[in-house]
């Protein structure tokens, strides 16, 4: 069976490609959390890769980035 990913790599390279989306749709984090219907500090968090967010709270910051979940987990994403 193969090993699981130690969580927290995996949550540092979300918030790196949370980032890098915000970037790329001009947004600043005040704007995106908004937009997501999210607390701000939370959304620092997010792009720190310091809390495990949701499912639903991931869906919800993709669209706010007018982007989907699964560029923001695939494997391979930038």
């Amino acid at each position: 069976m193969a090993r699981m990913p130690a969580v927290g790599p995996v949550l540092r390279e979300v918030g790196r490609r949370v980032r890098l989306a915000r970037e790329a749709a001009g947004l600043t984090q005040e704007a995106a959390a908004a937009a997501a219907g999210i607390d701000y500090k939370r959304w620092q968090r997010i792009e720190q890769g310091a809390v495990n967010p949701t499912v639903r709270t991931l869906v919800r910051v993709a669209a706010a980035l007018g982007t989907n979940l699964w560029a923001l987990l695939a494997p391979g994403a930038p």
